[in-house]
């Protein structure tokens, strides 16, 4: 939910301090069915109705890192870009943390309590998955490299209460940075095929 809110809020800005969003149809993108293979494969593990973590042996903890790996190749593809890199660092982030607690991103009790969800504690034993999402519910303790995990909580009376990783801070100003950037830049006025 917090790229959702960053890509938001910067074409706003750019609106608002007078770039064209139609520069960011004519960025030359390369392999775009990477990025769109990735998070169809992350929209779908999101809503698969399986809800514990099996660790390595799982197809859908391997479909998670893959799709992971997928969008860093994207990124790779197309790192010229403003704000590539950026967003590389905020996916490689996130990558860590969950390869190193079996390929899901550990979330606290803690944090789900402040978010408003205790409910989902209710339900949910420590190391197993939360429903509709790419979360395990993990004590700070029980966390490897608990600090690159989703610690960052934005509770109510947030208009949507949101738990964030580092990694998900840094891709939301990769984001900003490249939709800023290209909005802003003249470079972007005609698709590269018609560039002089």
């Amino acid at each position: 939910m917090i790229l959702v809110l960053a890509l938001f809020l910067a074409v706003l800005i750019a609106v608002l301090t007078g770039g064209k969003l139609r520069r960011l149809a004519n960025l030359p993108l390369h392999a775009p069915w990477l990025a769109l293979l990735g998070f169809g494969l992350q929209i779908y593990i999101i809503y698969e109705p399986e809800t514990t973590a099996r660790g390595w042996l799982s197809l859908h903890t391997i479909a998670l890192v893959f799709s992971y790996l997928l969008l860093l190749a994207f990124v790779g593809m197309n790192r010229r870009l403003p704000g590539m890199p950026i967003i590389a660092l905020g996916l490689l982030m996130n990558l860590t943390v969950m390869l190193a607690n079996g390929g899901y991103m550990p979330i606290s009790p803690e944090a789900v309590r402040r978010v408003g969800h205790e409910y989902e504690l209710q339900s949910t034993e420590p190391g197993a998955r939360l429903k509709y999402t790419k979360d395990i519910l993990l004590p700070r303790e029980q966390t490897r490299l608990w600090f690159l995990s989703d610690v960052f909580v934005l509770p109510p009376p947030f208009p949507i209460p949101t738990v964030f990783s580092p990694g998900d801070a840094v891709l939301a100003l990769g984001i900003w940075v490249l939709v800023l950037a290209t909005c802003h830049s003249a470079r972007w006025d005609s698709p590269p095929a018609q560039a002089a």
